[in-house]
């Protein structure tokens, strides 16, 4: 598992949860970021990333994203990881 912000653009990962205290972690769950859920990185250059999750666009700042812990959406042995290329 790595943090969201570490994410690169175009990657698909599964959220898996979240470091964040209480209010953070409702924030997400109001915007509709669970554990399982399926994430899109549209865009990540140093801003806050732009993702998409159930068909709905979101910008995630860097603060939030390195609080959500994800893992790849790939087949990759070690299931971890492989968006760092």
């Amino acid at each position: 598992m790595s943090p969201l912000s570490q994410c690169k653009s175009g990657d698909t990962v599964f959220v898996k949860g979240f470091t964040g205290g209480a209010k953070l972690r409702s924030k997400l769950h109001a915007m509709g970021l669970m554990p399982g859920e399926e994430v899109e990185i549209i865009s990540s250059n140093g801003g806050p990333l732009v993702i998409q999750a159930k068909g709905v666009k979101l910008a995630i700042g860097c603060g939030m994203a390195e609080n959500i812990l994800v893992s790849c959406a790939c087949s990759c042995p070690r299931n971890t990881g492989c968006w760092q290329r």
